[in-house]
């Protein structure tokens, strides 16, 4: 029987147990009480009872139904947060490249920026590893010219971020305030 059927016959017995109560009480007269009277009584109350703990169950499986849905779909949700920023790193990644070949230093800042970004979400400590190569790589390429003061106070407060679960973005955040 599905589990909605089983909710309908619930109420449709605590609906008769309270009509047979109250058909009950209306042919009481206190002087001619009999034990087919306290019996119908009894059954009665025993039905109603029964109904009202079927029901409760039945809306306590519902709320867990609702809170498993909702724990699977936000796994899912998750995966595919994760899957378009490992998506987002490997584009990046390229662009880094492309923007290194042709010098151009306003779009190697901004593919580090969105490649640390990603890592945030990713919490991927190789990304994070190829991030730091790449930046001494590009220092030793550049010089000042592309680590600004302005550039590196981004880097700081992006590696910070990410320093929660990579020792080596703590490591290269202290070499960028020495």
């Amino acid at each position: 029987m599905k589990k909605e059927n089983i909710n309908y016959v619930s109420w449709i017995a605590l609906v008769l147990s309270t009509i047979a109560i109250l058909l009950w009480l209306c042919k009481y007269e206190p002087v001619t009480w009999t034990l087919f009277d306290s019996m119908i009584a009894f059954l009665s109350f025993v039905v109603g009872s029964l109904a009202v703990m079927v029901g409760y169950n039945i809306f306590g499986l519902k709320n867990d139904l609702k809170n498993e849905i909702e724990e699977k779909l936000q796994d899912i949700s998750d995966h595919h947060v994760i899957h378009t920023a490992k998506t987002m790193m490997y584009i990046e990644m390229r662009l880094l490249h492309m923007a290194v070949e042709l010098n151009n230093i306003a779009d190697i800042r901004q593919s580090i920026y969105m490649m640390i970004d990603t890592t945030e979400k990713t919490k991927n400590k190789e990304d994070i590893d190829y991030i730091i190569n790449q930046l001494k790589g590009l220092e030793s390429k550049y010089g000042n010219e592309l680590f600004d003061n302005t550039f590196k106070n981004k880097l700081k407060i992006r590696f910070g971020r990410i320093g929660s679960f990579s020792d080596n973005a703590l490591i290269f955040l202290h070499n960028l305030e020495v």
